[in-house]
């Protein structure tokens, strides 16, 4: 993932040496673009239509550098010049009261548009927290809005998200052997949807007899509209 865009560094294959060899370290510097929902939707856009399953496994921290700081700021009034107090009102009393400043925590925007894009094209996103670089990616207040991002994308598509806190894991293995059985244990299903005047998303709720049971799908189904 660079420049809101990404870098195929190997073509989808199942010769898993093939795939094994072209992993590398992540280059461990930033550009003024960089956005992991952005590379995602990227990524989801360019993928050949095909009649398989389509999922991605994105390591990431969530934070969108693109957008940058995700807390905007919200003034308020400082109310009357009593809070200066008695002597700071009479020596001041032309002077303005000073706008108090706080801030309101927001997941990054295009989370939203990320989740939608991977819904409309049928792709499950499942995804590990990994710390990032930068001064952002030390914050932990941006990185606990990256991680609601991103956990908001796993489970709208129907993925799952790995995370230790905001720490990286010692190892990934624990998250990919559960990824496997989460493979191992997931079905088709064809569903009878009545389409409507125009195309666009139907909610979908999915649910069995079996006691016990935990599902895991994507909350949205993208239906052509009626005679399309």
């Amino acid at each position: 993932m660079s420049n809101a865009t990404i870098q195929i560094a190997q073509n989808l294959t199942v010769d898993h040496a093939a795939a094994a060899k072209a992993i590398r370290l992540p280059r461990g510097n930033s550009s003024t673009m960089d956005s992991p929902y952005l590379s995602l939707v990227s990524l989801v856009k360019s993928w050949p239509q095909q009649k398989v399953r389509r999922q991605v496994l994105m390591v990431s921290d969530g934070i969108d550098r693109l957008r940058g700081d995700t807390t905007g700021s919200t003034p308020f009034s400082a109310s009357t010049p009593g809070m200066l107090g008695p002597s700071a009102a009479t020596s001041m009393p032309t002077m303005a009261p000073m706008p108090t400043m706080t801030t309101m925590p927001t997941i990054p925007t295009d989370a939203d548009t990320a989740s939608r894009v991977s819904q409309r094209y049928g792709v499950i996103v499942h995804s590990i927290y990994a710390t990032g670089i930068g001064r952002l990616g030390r914050n932990a207040w941006e990185a606990q809005l990256g991680q609601s991002g991103v956990a908001k994308v796993t489970d709208e598509t129907g993925g799952e998200y790995f995370a230790l806190g905001t720490q990286n894991a010692v190892s990934f293995k624990p998250y990919l052997e559960r990824l496997q059985k989460v493979f191992n244990n997931q079905y088709f299903l064809v569903l009878q949807v009545k389409p409507r005047k125009k195309e666009g998303f139907q909610r979908i709720r999915i649910s069995t007899e079996i006691a016990n049971a935990d599902i895991a799908s994507a909350d949205n189904v993208w239906v052509s509209a009626a005679g399309g």
